[in-house]
């Protein structure tokens, strides 16, 4: 029994042995992948946030292209629209033929306002020109002439209108604009001075 006993307390004095080196060993066996995988979770975390940051810059990214694409789009087909309003504009302006009835211009008038209120309702509308100052991101001059009624570089006709789609010019106006006159005594004064 004594031998029972000392078999037995040295049982319960190894096993607290044991048992206080497994406290020992357990925190620094558990906690380092515990620390680990801590680690782990936190870039992971991090990596989900930049992959879910990236799809939001794409998604706007895209969105954006597609609203250029639409618009790119639209001012092409616009270009080719206007072209036809343009021709039945020189069509109706022009002197009507003698024994052609006037339902026939009218029927044309009612095709011409039709394509112009498309272009409306997409936001392209014609702009005024006439009496402005030339302005080369609106204007393209073709011709001019000498006046001394107005400023140079007003301009004096409308030989194409121009559109503006959002208030981005789509299409430039073709004008003709005003050149100051010289005067003849200054201009012969030059001419002398050359001889």
């Amino acid at each position: 029994m004594v031998n029972d006993m000392k078999d037995g307390e040295a049982q319960e004095e190894g096993s607290t042995d044991s048992e206080e080196g497994a406290e020992v060993e357990e925190p620094l066996v558990f906690e380092e992948p515990l620390d680990a995988a801590m680690r782990e979770r936190d870039e992971l975390k991090a990596l989900v946030q930049r992959v879910q940051a990236d799809f939001v810059n794409y998604r706007n990214r895209v969105a954006v292209e597609r609203d250029e694409i639409r618009r790119n789009s639209t001012q092409r087909l616009a270009l080719r629209v206007l072209n036809a309003v343009d021709q039945f504009d020189t069509a109706l302006g022009s002197e009507r033929p003698e024994g052609v009835d006037d339902s026939w211009f009218d029927g044309f008038d009612g095709i011409r306002r039709a394509l112009v209120q498309v272009l409306s309702s997409e936001g392209i509308e014609p702009f005024e020109s006439a009496g402005e100052q030339f302005d080369p991101r609106m204007h393209e001059a073709l011709l001019t002439a000498e006046s001394n009624d107005v400023p140079a570089n007003t301009i004096l006709n409308v030989l194409r209108k121009g559109y503006k789609m959002d208030d981005e010019v789509i299409r430039a106006a073709q004008v003709q604009i005003s050149t100051s006159a010289a005067p003849v005594a200054e201009s012969e004064s030059a001419e002398n001075s050359e001889d």
